[in-house]
């Protein structure tokens, strides 16, 4: 199966198992980006929420509960695999209460063992030839005014996997 970073799988079928693994392929690369990038990129990337929370709850479902459909299609190594799993084990190491400021996102910047995870992330990408991508992104937000004042509707970000210029 071959797989493309830059197209948007998102367009195709998603019924059709091809097209959802290369889909939630994509959807782990991007979140591999976003991993690897600084603080305020990923503050950025991520937008309103728990953002250190989401990054790694994204990486469990694109790349947990999907790696062995990668194996089987090619996209992944066994060698590969075992690189992100070290990722997932530091990750369950500061899950719960282990390390709370881990997962504070006032903290992103400085926590080093944020640093920790940019750099293994990197590796990653390199291992899986995917460190010359990036990611743009459109984001959508909707306000409502209240008598409590602004107040946050919804926020819809989409992404795109492109090379980097």
């Amino acid at each position: 199966m071959k797989f493309d970073a830059t197209y948007d799988y998102g367009t195709t079928d998603l019924t059709e198992n091809d097209n959802l693994v290369r889909w939630k392929f994509a959807e782990l690369i991007k979140n591999l980006i976003t991993l690897s990038s600084s603080a305020e990129r990923q503050l950025e990337i991520m937008g309103i929420g728990a953002v250190c929370d989401e990054m790694a709850l994204d990486f469990e479902t694109y790349f947990i509960l999907s790696y062995q459909a990668y194996l089987e299609v090619g996209f992944l190594t066994l060698d590969q695999v075992e690189q992100l799993k070290e990722l997932e084990r530091y990750f369950d190491d500061r899950s719960g209460d282990k390390s709370p400021d881990f997962w504070d996102e006032s903290l992103l910047s400085t926590n080093p063992d944020w640093q920790v995870v940019r750099e293994k992330v990197g590796t990653a990408l390199e291992m899986l030839g995917m460190q010359n991508l990036e990611i743009e992104f459109e984001r959508t937000v909707e306000y409502k005014i209240t008598d409590r004042g602004k107040q946050l509707v919804m926020e819809a970000i989409k992404t795109r996997l492109r090379s980097r210029k």
